[in-house]
């Protein structure tokens, strides 16, 4: 039991984490927040971990009984989610979400004012995005009745979200410490990952559709 719950845990994590990427907000958050007050740094970095927790906590309890108002199947959701997974797989291999992410952010900042920032492009879709939602629909999909199961299956969202406040918090002095080409090591080798764990969301989602074995 333990070992399973382990496990769980580990693949959840990696998913979640991979799909927020804490990391990779090192450098946009230093870059959109650099010449502010520190009170204000704070309040923005506060806020997007209140709203990115919030939201997908939300989707994590109500988003099972969305996809059945809607009328739509949990492995064709498994299978579209895992295609979607696997284009953002493709764009951290390749470096290509990074720069989308600095472009959204970048008009961003010069579109709304600074506390928004921690709404959008922060929470929302930075931290809590398309790729994160997904996961967390999918994990809570795959939890168990019971509480424990469920509480240990959101678990790791909880984590990821609390990791990317720290990363936020500490961006200024991260950047100074951790190189971009670290950073862009990393991040190849969490979209190969992420890849991998999108294709058994796809496979899975057939093999069930089908009633494959």
């Amino acid at each position: 039991m333990v070992e399973t719950y382990t496990s769980t845990f580990i693949n959840n994590f990696i998913l979640i984490f991979v799909a927020i990427d804490p990391f990779a907000l090192i450098p946009i958050f230093a870059g959109i927040t650099h010449g502010l007050k520190k009170n204000e740094i704070k309040r923005i970095y506060l806020r997007a971990t209140v709203i990115s927790f919030v939201i997908l906590f939300f989707f994590s309890i109500l988003g099972h009984s969305l996809l059945s108002v809607m009328g739509i199947n949990i492995n064709s959701f498994k299978i579209i989610g895992g295609l979607f997974l696997i284009f953002i797989a493709f764009e951290m291999v390749f470096e290509k979400r990074d720069e989308r992410r600095q472009n959204l952010a970048d008009t961003a900042l010069d579109e709304v004012s600074v506390i928004s920032l921690a709404t959008f492009p922060l929470a929302i879709p930075l931290i809590a995005g398309p790729g994160s939602i997904t996961i967390t629909m999918l994990i809570a999909e795959n939890s168990g009745p019971d509480i424990i199961s469920k509480m240990i299956n959101f678990f790791p969202v909880t984590l990821s979200v609390f990791l990317a406040g720290i990363c936020m918090w500490l961006s200024s002095k991260l950047t100074e410490i951790i190189s971009m080409s670290l950073l862009s090591v990393i991040q190849r080798v969490f979209g190969l990952l992420l890849g991998a764990l999108a294709i058994e969301y796809v496979i899975s989602g057939i093999k069930n559709t089908f009633g494959l074995s």
